[in-house]
């Protein structure tokens, strides 16, 4: 049977190991200098190497020869160890999270290692076991005999206790940078006779989105199909990215106005079956990149492109104000769950793309500051000098509209159980639509220290872009002033039923 390269390139010594340096080094002292402790915990997302690595480690800790920190893999206690065995034991906590597995350890644990020094146990995604399990384990984890050594694993640190996070070493495995990931796969394929161009390296490894197994699982699909002569266009087939082409004419149409090209280019796009989601996380992608280019990086690792694809994208950077760009990224980031969930994600992308072509055409560079004026209106009023409480270039809403986009933002924030946010903004006293801004007036201090929060702002600008698309941004304006003091007094003879009294 044909191994996986995923499998068949799995790290047998710890040089093997991709992009944990410091991780890698740091283990290798401990086993030379002989100051082993009896736990550690490796986390961080999968496919980054963290079980290959307690293997590793646990046959280098048990070698009699080892080189460098490595286990040779020649002498008596590598050969058995590589071999099913009792001195490693490796536990799926996703499968064994009772308690009753966990005393059964506590027991074994007592039995000394059969074939060399220590007996090592690897609990694999630790997270999966119960409260109970975790207090089973808990003495045992603090006060092992001599010859144990504790190994847990896990993606998801946050659901460990601190009682077990505090008794162990921790190592973080990080997701590896792109060009890292297409160093690794050129030798994967040198060795495996797989060729392939450069373009298709580099979307290959960004599929695998920061981590090996996954890359090599991509790398043999796409391998497989292609009878392992890889093309950018067998690569994108299989991996269903869209043609960077496509993104460009659909950022173009948008760049231009062209409504008609731009249902065009988004029905090529998704013509050859590619996933909506995924033509969305591409065009968040693209549009990061763009930004990243306005404010001056040129690094290809940090921008994740090739040396050629720089100068075209460049000129695409240019053809945008990088607000604009700032509120496409935004745009299409924030419609990738809703197009998990949608009985439309065509539309509700499309929707997308025509509510950006409308704010292109808003944001447009103008001839002049002055705002043009009705054709009705006589030339010589256009250079008239405003009145000073009413300024030509504002546009303010009436108040029945601010008035009623408010009634439906406070709805919202209701629906989504913000229940915070909610009861301060019961102290809003007055809202304003002004110049595409939303103000939110209060004179209560408390409230306004609860809603004036960056994360607070974004989501009541979320909101309100849901009933008025125009708005830029929401304001919140602490009123301190605002109520007399007559007015406090009033207020406070109404609490205490008039049994307070003023001095005059």
């Amino acid at each position: 049977m044909n191994l996986a390269l995923y499998r068949e390139f799995r790290p047998k010594s710890f040089d093997d190991v991709v992009g944990q340096d410091y991780i890698i080094q740091t283990l290798k002292n401990q086993i030379k200098t002989n100051r082993l402790t009896h736990a550690y915990l490796f986390c961080g997302p999968r496919g980054t190497g963290k079980t290959s690595t307690a293997k590793i480690f646990a046959r280098a800790v048990n070698c009699t020869h080892s080189t460098d920190g490595n286990p040779c893999g020649l002498c008596a206690e590598c050969v058995a160890l590589n071999e099913p065995n009792t001195d490693i034991v490796e536990i799926d906590a996703a499968s064994n999270n009772r308690v009753e597995e966990i005393r059964d350890l506590r027991e074994k644990v007592n039995f000394p290692p059969l074939i060399g020094k220590y007996k090592v146990y690897i609990i694999d995604e630790v997270h999966m076991l119960t409260d109970s399990a975790f207090n089973a384990l808990l003495k045992t984890l603090e006060e092992p005999p001599k010859h144990v050594i504790f190994i847990l694993a896990t993606t998801e640190i946050h659901k460990l206790p601190a009682t077990i996070l505090s008794r162990c070493t921790r190592f973080d495995f990080k997701l590896l940078p792109i060009n890292t990931l297409v160093e690794h796969l050129k030798n994967v394929f040198s060795q495996k006779n797989i060729q392939c161009d450069e373009k298709s390296l580099h979307l290959i490894a960004k599929a695998g989105e920061g981590s090996v197994r996954d890359m090599l699982s991509v790398a043999d699909s796409v391998a497989s199909f292609s009878n392992y002569n890889i093309t950018i266009e067998t690569a994108e087939k299989v991996i269903g990215l869209s043609n960077k082409d496509s993104i460009k004419n659909i950022l173009l149409s948008i760049s231009s106005n062209d409504t008609a090209g731009l249902f065009v280019n988004i029905k090529q796009a998704l013509g050859s079956g590619k996933n909506i989601q995924v033509l969305c996380k591409e065009m968040a992608d693209y549009i990061k990149n763009l930004i990243m280019i306005k404010v001056g990086v040129s690094d290809y690792a940090v921008l994740d492109i090739l040396p050629g694809e720089f100068a075209s994208l460049a000129d695409i950077a240019n053809k945008f104000d990088i607000n604009y760009l700032k509120h496409a990224f935004s745009k299409f980031s924030g419609i990738e769950l809703d197009l998990k969930y949608s009985l439309n994600p065509e539309n509700l992308f499309e929707s997308a793309c025509l509510e950006l072509v409308d704010t292109n055409s808003v944001a447009s560079p103008q001839p002049t500051a002055v705002k043009p004026q009705p054709t009705v209106t006589k030339p010589a009023e256009k250079i008239e000098t405003p009145k000073q409480n009413q300024p030509a270039q504002v546009e303010t809403k009436s108040s029945n509209d601010a008035e009623r986009l408010w009634g439906n933002v406070l709805l919202k924030v209701k629906e989504n159980n913000l229940f915070a946010l909610s009861n301060a903004l019961k102290n809003v006293n007055k809202v304003e639509e002004i110049a595409h801004k939303l103000f939110i007036h209060t004179n209560d201090q408390s409230s306004f220290e609860t809603i004036d929060n960056p994360d607070r702002i974004s989501v009541l600008l979320k909101m309100a872009n849901l009933f008025d698309d125009s708005l830029i941004a929401v304001e919140i304006v602490y009123d301190k002033d605002s109520a007399s003091t007559q007015d406090i007094k009033d207020n406070l003879k109404e609490v205490f039923k008039n049994k307070i009294k003023f001095k005059e």
